[in-house]
């Protein structure tokens, strides 16, 4: 389950929404900066993911990040998520 559907009250906070900090980092790369989305550098990308991380007590204030530490972070709502196992359904035409 997603922490929103066991608590439909509980924050909407970076720790809250990404089981992992990858997709965390893949989000960033992919939808910033606004008028340029996908143009920031790889460095620049771990710098703001580090910022945000750290804005929300999920790293030290002093960390980097880069392919290895990323990996290694643990977000603090990992284990309310689980996989999606459904089948896929027929779809009608």
């Amino acid at each position: 389950g997603h922490v929103f559907a066991l608590d439909p009250g509980a924050p909407q906070t970076i720790g809250n929404y990404w089981p992992h900090a990858t997709t965390v980092f893949d989000y960033i790369k992919r939808a910033m900066p606004f008028a340029a989305p996908g143009s920031m550098s790889d460095d620049d990308v771990y710098a703001v993911t580090a910022y945000l991380l750290a804005a929300n007590a999920i790293i030290p204030d002093t960390a980097t990040l880069d392919a290895a530490t990323l990996r290694a972070v643990r977000m603090p709502a990992r284990d309310n998520f689980v996989p999606d196992n459904r089948k896929p359904t027929a779809t009608t035409k």
